[in-house]
């Protein structure tokens, strides 16, 4: 009887010993892009004996459900989020901080491309590690540049230059109906920077939406809205189809020249005409503005702070976010690896599309900047946005939007801290 129990203990003790550590890991990411991350995860299962990490689909715009999940006790142990929302919710104290394991791992500031250590930071304390990265880039249809008379192969110069290529490439029907645009400025705050304004001063940490360099900017892009006219531009744009699609308005040549993130090169090569000819560049600037100015943002991997096993959960996010799984990941995203050696792998190198070294000479070589990492990152965001309607809509002048954004942003950060 003695014997029977000794053996029933050791078995016990043995599977407790062979079990292995269980991590929920939410992620983002469907199609061919999902299955190429569901197979690293497979390695990295396969690759060791202590832990099994169970993917679960949660799609990245599902934020209520990602706030909910972390509030309460279902709590995933890695989770995918997007750059806004790293430090609300690390600062809110729902995700753990990453220093301690990034310094006991010997990973700092020179394995990652310039600029990107302090993305998805605050104060100096880092929430989350980027999974790829987006730059955005200057891109233009050949074809339409020809037609009209102008260097196929040469961008405008400066700002001057693109705002005589846009009424050269601008088209209407008898009846006044815009049939094509020749560029319409979209993501407005990448213009405060090509201005020479920012909106946050890192170094006395103040808030500097109304920055000269902005209000010029936005009265710049406002002036698009108002000499094209912004009813028309909006019923225009109603027609165009799916950006992943062959119905883009840049393909269909509904759109001459647009502002375009990296996943563009992917999508023309799926989506395009095999004969579309098109060029990629830095945004132009005006006299005294900056030159290659380089938007980033993308998507993060963070640890909740519910999860069970912190140490496992960073264990495999420190594999994952290695130099070769993320060369691999980002080679099937067509996205940028945040990693200075994943740049120059073998494999990424091999399945860079044309035009991806422009994107990647701008984030090594350009003055690179993100949205400000605050945790009233989000509010600050939507004030801008509003400021633009304002501003479109000849409700404000450009000075006066973002003077009332610079008050509210700030006494919304008073109010925070």
């Amino acid at each position: 009887m003695k014997k029977i129990v000794v053996v029933a203990v050791l078995l016990v003790l043995s599977i407790f010993a062979l079990a292995k550590t269980e991590l929920a890991f939410w992620y983002a990411w469907g199609g061919d892009e999902g299955k190429a991350l569901l197979a690293l995860v497979d390695e990295f299962n396969a690759s060791q004996n202590e832990i099994v990490v169970r993917p679960v689909f949660v799609p990245i715009g599902q934020g209520e459900k990602i706030n909910t999940a972390l509030a309460g006790s279902s709590t995933p142990d890695v989770v995918t989020i997007w750059d806004w929302m790293v430090v609300p919710l690390g600062e809110s104290g729902a995700l753990i901080p990453l220093n301690d394991y990034l310094d006991s791992a010997g990973i700092d500031e020179s394995d990652y491309l310039p600029g990107v250590w302090s993305y998805g930071a605050y104060r100096g304390t880092k929430y989350g590690l980027p999974t790829t990265l987006n730059a955005y880039a200057f891109m233009w249809n050949k074809a339409l540049f020809e037609e009209v008379g102008v260097d196929p192969d040469r961008p405008p110069e400066n700002i001057k230059e693109l705002d005589e290529y846009a009424e050269l490439l601008f088209r209407q029907d008898t009846r006044g109906n815009i049939r094509r645009l020749g560029f319409l400025p979209n993501i407005s705050h990448i213009y405060f920077y090509v201005f020479g304004g920012q909106l946050w001063n890192p170094e006395t940490e103040e808030i500097t939406a109304d920055h000269p360099g902005n209000v010029a900017a936005l009265e710049w892009v406002a002036s698009y809205y108002k000499k094209f006219d912004l009813q028309k531009i909006r019923v225009f744009q109603a027609t165009w189809g799916e950006m992943a699609s062959p119905y883009n308005p840049f393909y269909r040549g509904q759109l001459a020249i647009q502002e375009a993130g990296q996943w563009e090169l992917l999508f023309i090569k799926q989506f395009a005409k095999s004969d579309f000819e098109y060029g990629v560049s830095p945004f132009p600037a005006p006299e005294g503005g900056r030159e290659k100015v380089a938007y980033l943002n993308g998507s993060f991997w963070a640890i909740p702070k519910g999860s069970k096993h912190p140490d496992e959960s960073f264990k495999f996010l420190n594999w994952l976010t290695d130099s070769n799984q993320a060369a691999r990941f980002a080679a099937e995203l067509s996205n940028i690896p945040p990693r200075v050696e994943a740049i120059d792998d073998p494999l990424f190198q091999s399945k860079m599309l044309p035009n991806m070294e422009i994107y990647i000479d701008m984030l090594t070589d350009g003055y690179v900047y993100f949205f400000p990492t605050l945790p009233i990152g989000l509010y600050y965001m939507e004030e801008l946005n509003q400021a633009l309607q304002y501003v479109q809509s000849g409700a404000k002048t450009a000075e006066q939007a973002l003077n009332d954004v610079q008050q509210a942003v700030i006494r919304e950060l008073e109010r925070y801290r």
